[in-house]
């Protein structure tokens, strides 16, 4: 699951504040480190001037406080009498042990009049244990900090993705039709706007369209109209002169039915490509009725297609609610498909969720068959434009039909041992 542009923000944000807050941190540390050490050491050597003074003097005695001890040790004298953090070490030096629980800061002088050594030694474990609880509040500091940071940067991105959000709702809203609703442009910020223009001027392009192909759809409309009465009407005149014979009766009644089927698929086509619904002319159908009457019609069509599509009726007297003339269009395209695709025999079998047309040729084209299978279609509606190119008309219109039926059209195989279609039927009654 792909994270929201919230979380990102947040996440950011955090980042960039703990990163800060944790230099911050380390950077104060290093400088009350720094100033301590240099304070102490400082005052060491501003003692150890002191006494070097007095011993030039001749006014020097051993000093022991509480924190403070100054030894000298002079040029020869052994160094048992010395305490044994002193030992073995040549002056000049500064360093700070541990002796015990006590921390010692020491430094070693060396000193010429009188030739000998000058040692200091100063408590500073009350200073330690004040920079322990320096750094203790420090670690608390920093995770609140880091709490704050945190409510902060969530705060903050909230705050920057609230006109993004609005902008997606008020896309996410806008319906496709021939008069879309603009979206608003009043943001502050003069990208958000950008995308809002843009995104307006599309809607105006897309509304110039629909025009468009309405304006075609009514002319085409009219244009095949005309001739299918003209055809009608010339039908009409020869059935009245009784001038024909038996024969010419059954011609004439195959023509008046090719031209009601022509009739009945231009106005099927005309409402597909105004993609307007279908429910006027929805109602209860027998499924192997239809069924029968299309492949009676093919048969009628093309008497060399006569038995070659075989019927097993695994559910009798299914019926379904839909409009007949769509159902029909979709049979006629795939058996039509079918048969010519081999020369064998074609099965129907009508299932309790649906119709199973199979056939024993070649198979579809790779392209074809992954075009109709449901996941080439995103969203709503038809697939890409490509992939429209790369199908049949005739498995176009059944697509189409589907989509309008709200059935499903799956290809269950398509290899060399044939291709098998089924369509899967949702409004049952």
């Amino acid at each position: 699951m792909k994270s929201s542009l919230t979380t990102r923000l947040t996440r950011t944000l955090f980042a960039l504040i703990a990163a800060t807050a944790a230099a911050s941190l380390f950077i104060v540390e290093q400088f009350v480190d720094d100033v301590e050490n240099t304070i102490l050491d400082l005052e060491l050597k501003a003692d150890a001037e002191y006494f070097k003074d007095q011993l030039r003097k001749g006014q020097f005695s051993p000093v022991k406080t509480a924190r403070l001890d100054a030894i000298f040790l002079p040029e020869g004298d052994v160094e048992a009498a010395l305490p044994h953090y002193f030992q073995a070490r040549n002056p000049p030096f500064s360093q700070e042990i541990e002796v015990g629980e006590t921390t010692l800061l020491i430094v070693g002088e060396a000193v010429k009049e009188p030739e000998g050594k000058l040692f200091l030694a100063q408590d500073i474990t009350i200073m330690e244990n004040r920079e322990y609880l320096v750094q203790l509040v420090l670690v608390f500091v920093a995770a609140g900090m880091l709490l704050v940071g945190y409510f902060v940067a969530r705060a903050g991105a909230r705050y920057l993705v609230r006109p993004f959000r609005k902008l997606i709702r008020e896309v996410l809203g806008t319906e496709p039709g021939s008069a879309m609703p603009r979206i608003a442009t009043d943001y502050r910020d003069q990208e958000f706007c950008d995308i809002a223009d843009a995104f307006n001027r599309f809607l105006s392009e897309l509304e110039r369209h629909i025009q468009r192909e309405k304006s075609f759809v009514k002319l085409a409309s009219h244009e095949l109209r005309t001739p299918l009465a003209v055809m009608s009407g010339a039908l009409n005149v020869l059935e009245q002169r009784q001038s024909l014979s038996e024969a010419d009766e059954k011609t004439l009644g195959r023509i008046r039915r090719a031209m009601q089927t022509m009739r009945d698929d231009t106005e099927v086509l005309l409402e597909l490509a105004r993609s307007e619904a279908s429910s006027n002319g929805a109602r209860n159908i027998q499924l192997r009725e239809i069924v029968q009457n299309t492949i009676d019609d093919l048969e009628h069509g093309n008497p060399a297609q006569v038995g070659r599509i075989r019927v097993f009726d695994d559910h009798p007297g299914l019926r379904v609610r839909a409009h007949p003339v769509l159902v029909r269009m979709l049979l006629r395209n795939l058996l039509q498909n079918a048969l010519r695709h081999t020369l064998s025999a074609v099965e129907v079998h009508i299932l309790s969720g649906g119709i199973l047309i199979k056939d024993f040729g070649s198979g579809l084209p790779d392209k074809v068959a992954e075009n109709l299978s449901p996941s080439s279609v995103s969203g709503e509606g038809l697939a890409k434009t490509d992939q429209l190119n790369n199908t049949t008309f005739g498995l176009l219109i059944v697509r189409l039909v589907c989509e309008r039926l709200g059935w499903e059209l799956r290809v269950l195989q398509s290899d060399d041992r044939g291709t098998e279609f089924k369509i899967e039927i949702d409004s049952q009654v």
